[in-house]
């Protein structure tokens, strides 16, 4: 286990890692896209409390309904696995094991379930036994799939010297050999030197071929044969690698080593590489030289291009001082986190995430005070980090619990801005916030929310498997029980069409209702808009709702649904206020046919009456932006007396800021610039003005012609009706 916190040495820096054309122009799909975006806010959620000293997580291939959470040692001194299950703790353990010795850092310390789990039931366990021999042991599952085989087969005893520095790790890599990391048999400073020994199995990763009833060597391993060194070694040079791992979406190999009195690091192994890499330890200590070795078959310590040195490392100042290596994010919850590398420092607690790049470890960023759990919970000494079937991540708290790691923000809208489309002339058509930016703002899973009413809303669905982007679609699995949801929503940028379809599965054992409703709250030019019924419905079929900008509308967002048959259909228009209220208190419909100028919204209701199980109801839901007005649908309202001012640059803008006035009738008026504190900078109009629009321009100079610093300001238009103002940013 992890060792106990060892006096910080001098600090030390912490090491840096090493409207032209069509109409269809408005619409630039992005999949999947690198642009700038709030991240979805993380949190942790408690699975698991009152365990003894848990150390480790991890599920078997493709089982979603369980974790399996290893336990380094109870007072009776054995080790236990144990399984979360529905949520809870299952009281009977998976296995026990024989007492073991009790060493800070001995027990029960590995767990791996083979590749072919599923058929042949083989796990592997890595514990040191009562004398202190670290011991690797293939177990079997029995006939009740929770419980296993009490009596195992050791394939692989190492001697181990002292009680520290036992390494730990099991797992199986991308070419389905096991891999073992072992420490360097303890003590402080390798006094053995045994790191660098390739005749010695300590301070190694070893690789082996269980697929028969005794380990074999695999092809590759760079000491097989005739080659000086043990079989077993596929690289040297570890000191006490706590919590190696394989990035289950690349095969990259990473090794977080515990240090000495200096430095952590960690090792990187690009996917296909790394037999026969020396870490370096004794000889280095991450970068900086430690002591000499009698035993490096390099000859020498400084023989150049024989050590692989850490992708990165740091010191022990801020109470570090023992990494607890992690993982690399490859879950279904939190997709913009993908490819992020999850590790921890036992001492400090903290917690911290970056990204493995062209050789080097880019974006480091702490994440403890986002993963502090709340609600009186506390975050202890990290022992480990875990993954489970689905990717998704887990750590170890030696005080007894598991937490899992999850979005803040609702699981489905996590994942949708994937898939986005974006407009031309700077519209936002909506919400800022985390969610369905599928056509941007066009946010259905949003406030106020679609919901299945007297069930919940969607926002609160959570993902059954990971989504899928192909083409123009994106695909997502969810589940808001008793339903299974799959959605499919594709943008067809050359028709500015938003396709979105949901199917509805009861899994109950029997009927239950099914009403969905959809919700949509847009907003174009960010001004009040109206939306109005712009055709009845038909049957299986809602009716058309349209929404525009209530002052001088020039696109239109179109909205309609139909089901599957036998459904009773339903639209409403309201502003977001009271959509919100009556979506909340799963009322009906009760609009007028009309709403706004205002904050508005469009709902379309979808019930099915009672479903059977496993019957699938099918919703479609059809979102669409156009050039001219539909039919039946009035052309704008009257402009304000004030006139009306409009932003057409994006804010913050950098160089020219392009304006729209608009007036009622012609009379006096004046446009100006002000700063925040209320001093006019610059005058951009003032004089008598003909009724009708015109456009103005700011090139963000003063009126001294030098050009205004960054900042906020505030153009402000004053006619006979009264004022307005309009805020905007600009950069330098």
């Amino acid at each position: 286990m992890i060792p106990a916190p060892r006096p910080a040495s001098s600090a030390l820096p912490a090491s840096l890692p090493r409207a032209a054309g069509t109409f269809a122009a408005l619409f630039l799909l992005a999949l999947a896209a690198p642009e700038a975006r709030s991240e979805t806010p993380l949190g942790t959620v408690r699975v698991a409390q009152g365990l003894s000293l848990p150390l480790f997580v991890t599920s078997p291939p493709g089982d979603t309904a369980r974790v399996f959470i290893v336990e380094q040692r109870g007072a009776d001194q054995r080790g236990r696995i144990k399984i979360l299950k529905g949520g809870a703790v299952l009281a009977t353990p998976f296995l026990t094991t024989d007492p073991l010795s009790s060493g800070n850092e001995q027990g029960l310390l590995g767990l791996a379930f083979a590749p072919d789990y599923a058929t042949s039931g083989r796990f592997y366990i890595y514990y040191t036994d009562s004398n202190g021999m670290v011991q690797i042991a293939r177990h079997t599952v029995s006939a009740d799939p929770d419980v296993a085989n009490p009596t195992g087969t050791a394939i692989l005893s190492i001697y181990h010297p002292f009680t520290n520095h036992n390494g730990g790790w099991l797992g199986f890599g991308p070419d389905g050999y096991l891999y073992a990391a072992t420490g360097d048999g303890g003590s402080a400073g390798d006094p053995g030197d045994r790191a660098q020994n390739v005749d010695s199995l300590l301070g190694k990763m070893l690789r082996l071929d269980v697929s028969g009833p005794a380990y074999t060597i695999p092809p590759g391993n760079p000491f097989a044969g005739a080659t000086p060194g043990r079989d077993e070694i596929w690289a040297f040079g570890l000191r006490n690698p706590w919590r190696p791992s394989f990035d289950r979406g690349t095969g990259d190999l990473v090794i977080a080593d515990v240090g000495q009195n200096l430095r952590e690091e960690i090792d990187f192994a690009p996917a296909g590489t790394g037999a026969g890499a020396n870490y370096g330890w004794r000889c280095f200590e991450g970068t900086l030289p430690y002591a000499s070795s009698a035993t490096t078959p390099c000859g020498s310590c400084t023989v150049p291009a024989c050590t692989v040195f850490p992708v990165y490392e740091y010191d022990h100042t801020l109470g570090r001082c023992s990494i607890t290596g992690g993982y690399v994010y490859r879950g279904c919850a939190i997709p913009d986190l993908n490819g992020q590398y999850f590790f921890a420092d036992y001492c400090g607690r903290q917690i911290y995430t970056g990204r493995f790049q062209s050789g080097s470890f880019t974006g480091l960023r702490e994440r403890t005070a986002d993963l502090a759990p709340g609600g009186g919970l506390t975050i202890g000494n990290i022992t480990s980090f875990g993954e489970d079937a689905r990717g998704e991540l887990y750590f170890c708290d030696q005080n007894g619990q598991v937490f899992k790691i999850v979005p803040v923000a609702p699981l489905l809208e996590s994942d949708m801005p994937a898939l986005r489309a974006r407009t031309a002339l700077g519209d936002t058509l909506g919400s800022t916030s985390p969610g369905n930016a599928l056509v941007t703002g066009v946010t259905p899973f949003a406030d106020p929310g679609s919901r299945i009413r007297g069930v919940g809303y969607l926002r609160n669905a959570v993902l059954r498997d990971c989504s899928g982007l192909s083409g123009g679609c994106l695909t997502a699995h969810a589940r808001l029980d008793p339903f299974d949801i799959e959605l499919r929503a594709c943008v067809d940028s050359a028709g500015a069409t938003l396709t979105r379809q949901f199917v509805f599965t009861n899994t109950a054992a029997s009927s239950r209702p099914l009403a969905y409703v959809d919700v949509v709250t847009p907003r174009l030019r960010n001004e009040p808009n109206s939306s109005v019924v712009a055709s009845p419905g038909s049957p299986g079929h809602t009716a058309v709702l349209v929404q525009s900008n209530s002052i001088s509308p020039d696109r239109w967002i179109v909205h309609s649904g139909s089901g599957s048959a036998g459904v009773a259909a339903s639209a409403d228009v309201d502003t977001i206020s009271e959509l919100t209220a009556r979506v909340a208190a799963d009322q009906p419909f009760g609009g007028d046919g009309s709403a706004g100028p205002a904050d508005v919204g469009m709902a379309l209701g979808f019930d099915f009456g009672s479903v059977p199980p496993a019957v699938p109801e099918t919703v479609t839901v059809v979102t669409r932006l156009t050039a001219s007005a539909p039919t039946g649908v009035p052309v704008g309202g009257p402009l304000p007396s004030r006139g009306e001012l409009r932003i057409l640059s994006r804010v913050p803008f950098e160089g020219n800021l392009r304006l729209e006035l608009y007036l009622m009738s012609s009379g006096p008026v004046s446009l100006d610039i002000f700063d925040p504190a209320g001093r006019r900078v610059r005058t951009l109009e003032r004089g008598d003005m003909p009724a009708g629009r015109r456009l103005y321009s700011w090139d963000g100079r003063l009126e001294s012609g030098t050009h205004a610093p960054s900042g906020v300001y505030f153009i402000k238009l004053r006619t006979d009706g009264g004022a307005l103002m309009r805020r905007v940013v600009l950069l330098r």
